[in-house]
C-alpha cells in the first residue's frame, strides 16, 4: 500500500505527530507550515489537525506551497 493510500485510508484527524515522520521533518518544522498555510490544516481549540483526505491529496500534488513560495526540500514521489 502507497504511502498516500495509508494516510487517506485513516478515520480520524491526523495530529502533528503523525505527519513529522510521513514529510521528515520536525514536528516544529510541521507547526510552522501550517502557521504559515504551507501545508493543509485546520485547528481544534488550540490543536492542529490534519483532514487525511486533504493531506493525501496535498502529497499527491507534490506538497505545494500554498503562499506561492519555493520549497528549499526537493519533492519525492509520495
Amino acid at each position: 500500500m502507497k504511502l498516500v493510500e495509508l494516510v487517506e485510508s485513516r478515520n480520524e484527524p491526523l495530529r502533528v505527530r503523525d505527519v513529522a515522520p510521513i514529510l521528515g521533518v520536525s514536528t516544529q518544522q510541521v507547526y510552522k507550515m501550517a502557521a504559515n498555510g504551507h501545508i493543509p490544516s485546520f485547528r481544534i481549540a488550540s490543536s492542529i489537525r490534519f483532514d487525511p483526505e486533504d493531506f493525501a491529496e496535498w502529497l499527491r500534488k507534490g506538497c505545494p506551497l500554498r503562499s506561492g513560495a519555493n520549497s528549499s526540500r526537493p519533492s519525492r514521489p509520495a
